[in-house]
């Protein structure tokens, strides 16, 4: 289904995450400067989109989630959300899977009128096996921790299996709690971030309709009380801290990916959190880049994993306080950051398995500092913008101006020493 994918990113500095194949220019008026910004013209993007009915004769929500979830491994099948088993296509549900409100409809949405609009979206509804769907209920997110009913998971194209240990790779439940396998948890936690962005209140741009303003939080007062058996202006559903956990630690996969494609194809708007990751660190942490990533993918190093850059710290030249971080390098690697006022492409420069993405007049960051990516897999450096490098001396950075930076590091392939470089990441001055 899938031809190509661009990569990389460390989401709240743990995981790495594989964005999705967007159709081209459609996030073209997001604007990620600030954490405001970014929430209102997102929302704008993945507001307004097409509703499917539930359940009807013509194209329905079973049509477009047997589509999204199909078994990759056998095209008349579907894998769902919890168990991970793998069930043969009954068009309009069977004994084995029924369809799963992730944000449960009872809290905001109850009440299927025709128009209500989260209540058949389909990055919402998740296919998933009847008994689990009803061990689920309604109960929030959260961690689980001893005394837990286990919901094993089966092993299917590679991933689940295993019972009795926890967490190992099953869903676990108590009373009020649900806690999603170690490998869905990711697919769950963006799916709601989503909800908190596209529903913010107000009217359908189409249709008219109002729609319900969905809030994540961890008040489990609040996500209670929105349980009022009726449409409401405000619905609540967390809890966010354990969600925004969960997106860090479980990056986004093939299986996301593709159920983001389909979906977005009938829909017409996407999971952003799919298609771009690091936005959850500004949208819900306030912790907004400066700069952006670009030649992204990077080629994955040793590690199996493909080598990071981001900028913390602020691009005005008066506060000059900006710093790189690269991550996801093998443990215990050298290597130094370069910048250039030039992007560009180099596959394998002097037999690197990396691609060099910066062109032109190229130095080494303070100096060429050898850094150490030590235990954790990563290093990072203060950058001078009175201070930029240039090979013939340092020059300092002027307002509007667009610099370019990337790590290059020590590698190996098959245990021959080469080296790679990450993707790379551009700032403009201000």
């Amino acid at each position: 289904m899938r031809i190509a994918h661009l990569t990389g990113f460390t989401a709240i500095g743990l995981a790495c995450a594989l964005p999705a194949d967007p159709p081209l220019g459609y996030y073209d008026t997001v604007d990620t400067s600030s954490q405001a910004t970014l929430r209102a013209t997102l929302h704008a993007v993945i507001d307004d989109h097409t509703r499917f009915p539930y359940t009807s004769s013509a194209t329905d929500t079973w049509n477009v989630l047997e589509a999204a979830q199909e078994d990759p491994s056998n095209a008349a099948r579907i894998i769902d959300i919890y168990r991970n088993a793998s069930y043969a296509k009954v068009s309009g549900g069977n004994t084995n899977y029924e369809r799963e409100h992730s944000w449960p409809k009872s809290y905001g949405f109850p009440d299927d009128d025709g128009s209500n609009m989260p209540y058949t979206d389909c990055h919402l509804l998740f296919l998933c096996n009847g008994t689990y769907n009803g061990n689920r209920s309604n109960k929030p997110f959260a961690y689980c921790g001893g005394g837990c009913t286990e919901l094993p998971t089966d092993l299917n194209n590679g991933v689940g299996g295993g019972t009795g240990t926890y967490p190992g790779n099953s869903n676990w439940t108590t009373s009020g709690i649900f806690e999603v396998s170690p490998f869905r948890r990711g697919d769950i936690a963006r799916a709601m971030l989503y909800a908190d962005v596209r529903y913010e209140g107000g009217s359908h741009g189409v249709t008219g309709v109002m729609e319900p303003d969905l809030i994540l939080t961890d008040n489990l007062g609040l996500i209670a009380g929105s349980n009022t058996g009726q449409n409401e202006s405000f619905g609540y559903m967390g809890r966010l801290s354990v969600l925004l956990e969960w997106h860090a630690a479980d990056p986004v996969d093939d299986f996301e990916r593709d159920r983001n494609d389909v979906v977005g194809a009938f829909q017409g708007n996407r999971n952003p959190f799919v298609d771009h990751p690091e936005w959850v660190n500004c949208l819900f942490l306030g912790m907004c880049e400066p700069g952006e990533v670009y030649c992204s993918p990077a080629v994955p190093n040793s590690t199996g994993m493909p080598g990071t850059i981001e900028g913390r710290g602020s691009v005005s030249i008066a506060s000059n306080d900006l710093r790189l971080i690269a991550s996801q390098l093998p443990l215990n690697s050298a290597g130094y950051f370069i910048a250039s006022q030039t992007s560009g492409f180099v596959a394998q420069p002097s037999g690197s398995i990396g691609n060099l993405c910066v062109a032109g007049s190229i130095g080494r960051v303070v100096g060429g500092q050898i850094l150490n990516s030590g235990f954790f897999g990563g290093f990072a450096t203060a950058v001078d913008a009175n201070a930029l490098p240039q090979p013939t001396g340092p020059v300092a950075a002027l307002t509007g101006q667009t610099w370019h930076f990337q790590a290059w590091y020590r590698d190996a392939v098959g245990g021959q020493p080469t080296s790679n470089f990450t993707e790379g990441w551009r700032v403009t001055w201000q």
